[in-house]
């Protein structure tokens, strides 16, 4: 049996396919960027939150570097629930809901990655064969 000869088309469907998967790798790698700085969000609102009990007052930033000293009441955390919508909890459930929030998030970014490392592969497995065929350096 002899070896399959790799015609122009297939040469221009492999082109065609390492740059569709270059394009979705860089998508991909924006969204897991996104995921990440909501991560780290939450984990700060989840310190915040769990710095309540410390103390009443405290410095609150506004915007551009400006701190307001504030009291703060304990009672009930306005939390957003998603979809733009937003309820006044006490801390332990708006803790509750970031920590949902925040392990749906670890599992996208878990998905993202998985998928990323597959892409990953198909792309070095064209590159390899487009190298070999002289078609990419």
């Amino acid at each position: 049996m002899s070896a399959r000869t790799i015609t122009r088309e297939d040469v221009a469907r492999l082109i065609d396919e390492y740059q569709v998967i270059s394009e979705l790798i860089a998508s991909m790698q924006a969204q897991l960027s996104i995921v990440n700085d909501s991560i780290e969000e939450i984990k700060t609102a989840l310190d915040g939150l769990r710095s309540l009990s410390q103390d009443s007052e405290r410095y609150v930033h506004i915007g551009a570097g400006v701190y307001l000293k504030a009291s703060v009441d304990q009672t009930e955390v306005l939390t957003p629930l998603g979809a733009s919508y937003y309820a006044f909890l006490d801390r332990q459930n708006a803790e509750r809901i970031l920590n949902e929030r925040l392990e749906e998030l670890n599992n996208v970014k878990s998905n993202l990655e998985a998928n990323l490392s597959k892409l990953g592969e198909r792309a070095a497995q064209i590159r390899s064969v487009l190298e070999r065929l002289g078609v990419v350096g």
